[in-house]
């Protein structure tokens, strides 16, 4: 599903934030990707919806090769890979439902698919009965539930989920987790970038390192267990 050959990445003005990276991620996984901030999990991040191009290697998501990508292509990749953000990037003037609405209107997708579909997209995170609530009328953890359905109602195979709990208390984090977990059991895989050591030890996943731009350290589940010599503020 997803695959990087000597992946790297350097910025016009010469810092290199990526350096020769080599990794293969499974359809059915659920992968954390944790380190330092600066580390470069945000540019391996944006790489896998080709915000970002590599400067070297090939980058391989969705039997597309990024590197060799045609532009209107892209639009096709990001139908099968969607992303969550700390801050939700909400529309505020659309309420509940005309947020997740809007994210198949723009791909055009035939009237009578879409509200069946929004209506199933919030139903799974628990925000059926909000539907007229704008943006900010819900709390931190709702407005991070909206954002999830709205990357999930395209039914995307791969969910990019950036720091989802940074923002929330310890309470909601693990409501959030047990959405991703849910949406992970259903077929979708799942890569989350998270500070939250917490949460990783509570729903234990693969665990890869980014420090200086290079993979440091990647176990599996059932090697995290031994606890990681450091931990990432």
């Amino acid at each position: 599903m997803i695959e990087l050959k000597e992946v790297s990445k350097k910025y016009p003005h010469g810092i290199t934030a990526l350096d020769t990276l080599n990794l293969e991620i499974q359809p059915d996984e659920f992968v954390y990707l944790i380190g330092p901030s600066g580390a470069g999990k945000s540019t391996f991040i944006k790489l896998l919806y080709r915000e970002e191009k590599a400067s070297r290697g090939e980058v391989i998501v969705a039997g597309y090769n990024l590197r060799k990508i045609k532009r209107r292509q892209i639009p096709l990749l990001r139908r099968k890979i969607s992303v969550v953000f700390q801050d939700y990037k909400l529309l505020p003037k659309k309420n509940v439902y005309e947020n997740v609405a809007f994210a198949l209107e723009v791909i055009k997708t035939k009237k009578r698919e879409i509200k069946p579909r929004v209506l199933e997209a919030l139903k799974k995170v628990g925000l059926e009965n909000k539907l007229k609530a704008f943006p900010d009328e819900l709390s931190g953890g709702e407005q991070q539930r909206l954002s999830i359905a709205r990357a999930i109602v395209d039914r995307p195979s791969i969910l990019i989920a950036d720091e989802p709990t940074g923002n929330l208390d310890a309470q909601t984090a693990e409501e959030i987790m047990q959405i991703l977990e849910k949406i992970h059991a259903e077929g979708t895989l799942v890569i989350m970038a998270t500070h939250n050591h917490a949460l990783i030890k509570a729903h234990p996943h693969r665990v890869i390192t980014i420090e200086h731009g290079k993979i440091t350290d990647d176990r599996k589940e059932d090697e995290y267990a031994a606890p990681l010599e450091r931990k990432f503020d």
